[in-house]
């Protein structure tokens, strides 16, 4: 652990014993469309209100921040983006992962099309079950997440222990959370149909009603249905969507409630993850559309099923309590976790590889809980507004023995095809988690000068408990936020410390401490930046250190004691330029290294998989001649990235552009938008990144996207 970032673990926690508890952004500038804007708030009112969507719409000028509610951007102590559903839309994204490939600081660990889509933000992981609703973990769909039932997608950079604590996977490089959509004032029937490469045709129907008293019931309800040939050779691809979400808005309290059944269906083979352990120099890359392990046979499924209650209640002026509670299921089944070819040195010429197929069948399922009072108040000149919460967390499921075929002979650039092997039988069904997570934090924001200066002090003390490890353990993490407007609510200037949070393990068999558990162990940030808003453009760069422990193995005893340090500078923008031009995106340096390790091997060297420089900025261009049309691009840049602990092999960088046009206008008196996209636009054969040692991923192919949203 780095003894600067640890030694203001006291200072936090004493700054929050010591207080005793134990502005408006750039205007909105809506774009010329012909669509029904669904969400128009105008600025960030309450830790309950939406915030409102920047100038140029891709995104929002604020997002929630755990316990503490919905914060504007400049009144916020992280670097955070929110991901707005009209900008979704724009992107043409279907999945979670989709959006966040527009971001610098995110890059996925699986390729574009795997099933389950993971996830390095800052140069450390988050996992597929890591994405969070409303602040709660382990209620979104799992795998790869639609984008058809969300407002938001939001991204807080860094670990958050103390805003959401502690995901089900322990992950500590970000957090992404998830707003559902709901209801707005203006009545919405929206028809979209897409069609994607080759041949997928999606036909996504969102409908929004208010009724009764002054408007005060709300139903959202998305439908999805999606099949057909997808860009990866002779694929096949079916999702089903069906979400609910109601709320009522009373004059002292409002409830919501989200239901939602998702079903992903791949055929005929999965993308490619192939193993290149052993080689001096990366190979050339196969073309992204090669399917190499194919067959009539071949299938993958996923399964969610989700319900989330929340409710809300004003018991006075300036005290408030608010709740939810939820529960889903998620299952798989099938050839799940990726196409993983060895391909040998010696093979280098010919293509020739061989590997393993998979028949996987799991099923987990995740219950939660939240009670919390939030209250503003004054003492003296100094304003708080403290939170203070309870939540429970149970995640419990298990797997059976993977049915696993022969090894298999094929070829990377000319695959032959294959049988899927029978799946395990249900009695080889192995319970591995029994999970509990309980949590109560307290936070307090203090607001002095009229707010030019804010401290935000918390701490939350999480337990773990693993019934079937017999391991419970508890920790405490804290959070130190500081906010400064010196020159007005143009300029912020912020920083934080945070600890995020991971349960230890329990050393298995092979070594003399076998049977020892290890407390928690936390993930330390020290992050400082500033933020300033010039006309309608919004632009932060932050400075970061992240230090991770890391276990090594020392005389034949394992012990928590190696450690992982990221540090990075990001720039991130967006906005409008002009009235014309809105930009999105940014660029992201990151230097990770192991600080600490078993005898010293490989210490002071390069963190594999981790990039240094990252790039994703893309713009919108509306052209006057033509008013209704907008070109788009981004370009997107990952830097070279090793792939091998002591810096021996190398993943070369790589580059791509993404263009697309969209048109608004009418068709027979209906409000009509007219979507193009087109992704990887020279066809480039790369390896996009990495997912372990010498394990690499086959970037996406020139894949094309054409829709048409239609309001009723």
């Amino acid at each position: 652990m780095n003894t600067k970032i640890s030694a203001l673990r006291p200072i936090a926690l004493a700054c929050l014993l010591l207080t005793g508890s134990g502005a408006s952004l750039a205007q909105t500038t809506a774009e010329p469309a012909a669509l029904k804007t669904v969400t128009v708030r105008a600025k960030v009112e309450t830790p309950d209100s939406l915030p409102a969507a920047a100038p140029g719409s891709r995104v929002a000028t604020g997002a929630r921040l755990g316990v503490l509610g919905n914060v504007g951007v400049m009144d916020a102590p992280f670097n955070v983006t929110a991901y707005t559903a009209e900008g979704i839309a724009d992107m043409q994204a279907q999945t979670v992962g989709a959006v966040l490939r527009s971001d610098p600081s995110v890059r996925a660990t699986t390729n574009e099309g795997h099933l389950v889509e993971n996830f390095n933000v800052r140069g450390l992981s988050v996992s597929a079950s890591s994405l969070a609703i409303n602040g709660v973990y382990g209620l979104a769909p799992e795998q790869s997440t639609p984008t058809e039932m969300f407002e938001r997608v939001e991204l807080i950079k860094g670990p958050g222990a103390m805003l959401m604590g502690m995901p089900p996977s322990g992950d500590v490089g970000g957090i992404i959370n998830l707003v559902p959509k709901r209801a707005g004032d203006t009545a919405l029937t929206r028809l979209t149909t897409t069609v994607s490469s080759k041949s997928n045709l999606a036909v996504h129907l969102d409908l929004a009603r208010r009724f009764g008293e002054e408007q005060r019931l709300g139903v959202r309800v998305n439908g999805l249905l999606s099949g057909g040939e997808t860009w990866l050779d002779k694929q096949t691809k079916a999702r089903k969507l069906g979400a609910i979400a109601l709320d009522y808005r009373g004059s002292t309290w409002s409830a919501e409630a989200d239901v939602y059944s998702l079903d992903n269906r791949v055929r005929k083979g999965v993308t490619m993850q192939p193993i290149i352990a052993g080689w001096t120099t990366v190979p050339k890359a196969p073309h992204g559309s090669t399917n190499f392990f194919y067959g009539e046979s071949v299938f993958s499924n996923t399964s969610t099923q989700g319900l989330i209650l929340r409710g809300r209640a004003e018991l006075n002026a300036g005290m408030s309590v608010f709740a939810s509670a939820g529960s889903a299921k998620h299952q798989y089944d099938g050839f799940i976790f990726g196409t993983r070819p060895v391909w040998l040195p010696a093979n280098a010429a010919s293509g020739n590889a061989s590997g393993t197929v998979y028949n996987s069948w799991g099923e987990y399922e995740t219950r939660s809980a939240e009670l919390g009072l939030r209250a503003q108040s004054n003492t003296g000149a100094i304003a708080h507004q403290v939170t203070l919460a309870t939540s429970w967390l149970g995640y419990e499921g298990g797997s059976r023995k993977n049915g696993t075929g022969a090894i298999l002979n094929s070829n990377i650039f000319n695959p032959s095809p294959i049988t899927m092997p029978p799946g395990g039988a249900a009695s080889s069904f192995t319970q591995s988690n029994d999970d509990v997570m309980t949590a109560i934090s307290l936070v307090d924001t203090l607001f002095f000068v009229d707010g030019k200066l804010q401290l935000t002090l918390g701490a939350r003390s999480q337990q773990v408990e693993q019934k079937l490890a017999k391991y419970k353990q508890r920790a405490l993490t804290p959070l130190l936020g500081l906010v400064a407007k010196p020159w007005g609510e143009s300029v912020s200037l912020y920083g934080n410390y945070v600890e995020g949070l991971s349960a230890g393990t329990t050393v298995g068999t092979g070594y003399v401490n076998e049977g020892e558990t290890f407390a928690p162990y936390r993930t330390e940030q020290i992050e400082t930046g500033v933020k300033w808003v010039a006309g309608s453009l919004t632009q932060t760069v932050s400075l970061f250190q992240i230090s991770k422990p890391a276990l090594i193995v020392e005389n034949n005893r394992q012990q928590l004691d190696g450690e992982q340090r990221n540090r990075g500078v990001e720039w991130h923008v967006f906005g409008q330029l002009n009235p014309a031009l809105t930009l999105q995106g940014g660029v992201a340096y990151t230097k990770a290294q192991q600080t600490r390790t078993a005898k010293g091997v490989n210490q002071g060297k390069a963190q594999l998989g981790v990039p240094s420089l990252t790039v994703n900025l893309g713009g919108d261009w509306r052209l006057a001649a033509l008013p209704g049309l907008t070109l788009s691009a981004q370009l997107n840049h990952t830097g070279a990235q090793w792939l091998s602990a002591d810096n021996s092999l190398k993943l070369p960088a790589w580059t791509t552009l993404d263009a697309g046009l969209r048109y608004a206008t009418q068709l027979a008196n209906l409000p009509t938008v007219w979507r193009v996209s087109v992704s990887n636009l020279a066809d480039k054969a790369y390896f996009d990144s990495a997912w372990g040692a010498g394990r690499v991923n086959v970037g996406a192919p020139r894949a094309v996207r054409l829709s048409a949203a239609l309001d009723f």
